[in-house]
């Protein structure tokens, strides 16, 4: 198998031959231009690749992409590599090239002093991707946005169909100006675990030039809210809607300003009620919904899309983790921001 980094023609190519796959309802022409733009932003052309795995007479076998991360562990920061195949045949032969392509950019990563690499696996995923990788804790949460009697605990404009905005104070639509703060606050939000991924503001830049993106392509309206009080953002949450489930991608709230997550909730459950969206699923939500409980909802180990993460200096063993809290990696960190209808690799 001969082994390079795509160029333009090449990533167009494994583009259209992953469409069919991990179009995730986007037009072909619109799959390819979404990806394109990512890779071709400032952060891309620095922190991402697409590697491609080719036979002797140029046929496609295999696509890794994979993008370079800052992290910590231990207080120790480290580079981090993000891992996913774009694109394998149904193949049995083509999916071992591509296992072997992964093992090269891998010992690549180790070499450009990458010391983790991490993946999104589906549960039993084929053992020869997952060769080395070990799976973090994960869980995710979910609830109905539709009861069969009312709630008690919901507030009164919620039960009387009113619109968040206007009604739960410093609620407004997010906007770029609004980035920083929203860093600021995931990076306190992070701070206590042993392995976190440090977004820096390319990387945050690149994940709203993919909900940009995906926007103008699709016609998307997913909410990004902020509360705002005494004039300073002090929570957010980025959700997205997949009929017939809304997402929770991500959620924040400064330390001394924790209630107002609260209202993000019911905000986002009016907005699914109004869209008759059925339910609303995330890897994390905020745990006032169980701990009081706010509203009803059910924690559960996760079932699929799996964080796995391999150490890449061969005498190193995988850091062992007590629960999620010590090395929770986000949606959003995982890059399913970039990959609407979102497979993981088999």
């Amino acid at each position: 198998m001969q082994v390079r980094s795509a160029g333009r023609d090449e990533i167009e190519r494994v583009l259209r031959a992953a469409h069919a796959v991990r179009g995730g309802g986007l037009a072909l022409e619109d799959y390819v231009a979404f990806h394109e733009t990512l890779m071709d932003s400032a952060w891309g052309r620095e922190h991402e690749r697409l590697v491609v795995g080719c036979d002797d007479r140029r046929r496609l076998l295999a696509a890794v992409k994979t993008s370079s991360l800052a992290g910590s562990l231990d207080g120790r920061a480290i580079r981090i590599v993000h891992v996913r195949t774009m694109f394998t045949s149904g193949d049995s032969g083509d999916q071992h090239h591509a296992a072997e392509l992964q093992e090269e950019v891998l010992e690549e990563a180790r070499l450009q002093g990458h010391a983790l690499a991490i993946r999104v696996s589906p549960a039993g995923g084929a053992e020869h991707f997952d060769r080395g990788f070990h799976a973090l804790p994960c869980s995710e949460a979910a609830c109905r946005t539709f009861l069969p009697a009312p709630w008690p605990k919901e507030p009164a404009w919620l039960r009387a169909g009113e619109e968040a905005l206007g009604r739960v104070p410093g609620l407004r639509p997010g906007r770029p100006e609004d980035i920083d703060a929203i860093a600021s606050i995931h990076a306190e939000e992070i701070a206590g675990q042993r392995l976190r991924i440090d977004r820096d503001r390319g990387l945050w830049d690149q994940i709203f030039l993919a909900r940009e993106t995906l926007r103008r392509m699709s016609g998307a309206a997913d909410p990004f809210w902020v509360i705002e009080r005494g004039g300073r953002v002090v929570a957010y949450v980025l959700l997205r809607a997949g009929p017939p489930t809304l997402r929770w991608r991500e959620h924040g709230a400064r330390r001394e300003a924790r209630a107002p997550l609260a209202d993000l909730f019911w905000s986002a459950l009016c907005w699914a009620r109004g869209k008759r969206l059925q339910r609303i699923e995330g890897w994390c939500m905020p745990e006032v919904l169980t701990v009081e409980p706010l509203y009803p909802t059910s924690d559960r180990r996760r079932r699929n899309n799996l964080v796995t993460l391999r150490p890449l200096d061969q005498v190193s063993q995988a850091p062992v983790f007590a629960g999620e809290d010590e090395c929770r990696l986000w949606e959003l960190d995982a890059f399913q921001e970039d990959a609407p209808g979102f497979v993981a690799a088999p």
